[in-house]
């Protein structure tokens, strides 16, 4: 699985694109923490039909009852939700995708309430001076695990070899200048060290 986060804050073009991005097999994780519930709105129903089925929505997550989006992502404090195993049979009822966030390499590979999870950070952080990855070796996890953190093209394999499902990124591509040639090349490394036999 490879899936794009996206820049926290509005980028030049930023819409055009995704949805440029979205012509390939990915996911769309919607992370806009500065964004209320209006601005969210307003910058999701810039997309079509298609490339919400791409998206998982970070915040503002009853925004899935206007647009047929992916599913939800549930950040750790979400966890702690009394009512989460409520909500995750409803999601799941309804045909939605639910993933998750975990720091801890014992809760990401114990999990199994979600679709998928996000473990980091797995390398060192290109978006965060001094994140410091932990280079997990996972050992048997009992739904998909997906790296976060640091991810790059010259770090894919060593995701794979580890034994993630896929990856997840951020920064190496939102903090390029040329933010769509770079998505091409790491979805282009994806595809040869997770896909190609």
């Amino acid at each position: 699985m490879f899936i794009i986060i996206t820049a926290e804050r509005a980028k030049a073009n930023e819409i055009e694109l995704i949805r440029k991005m979205a012509r390939y097999p990915i996911s769309i994780h919607v992370r806009k923490p500065f964004f209320g519930e209006k601005d969210l709105m307003e910058w999701l129903s810039q997309f079509d039909e298609n490339q919400h089925q791409k998206m998982m929505l970070h915040t503002g997550h009853k925004l899935i009852e206007q647009f047929n989006l992916k599913g939800l992502h549930f950040k750790e404090d979400h966890l702690k939700d009394e009512n989460l195993n409520h909500l995750v049979d409803n999601y799941h009822a309804r045909g939605k995708k639910l993933s998750a966030s975990f720091h801890s390499q014992n809760e990401a590979e114990s999990q199994t309430q979600f679709d998928y999870v996000l473990l980091s950070p797995v390398f060192d952080s290109v978006s965060k001076k001094n994140y410091k990855g932990k280079m997990f070796q996972l050992n048997c996890p009992r739904k998909p695990i997906i790296a976060l953190g640091g991810i790059t093209q010259q770090n894919i394999e060593k995701a794979k070899i580890n034994g993630f499902s896929g990856v997840a990124v951020l920064g190496s591509i939102w903090q390029c200048s040329s933010p769509l040639v770079a998505f091409k090349n790491m979805f282009s490394q994806y595809e040869k060290k997770f896909l190609e036999k």
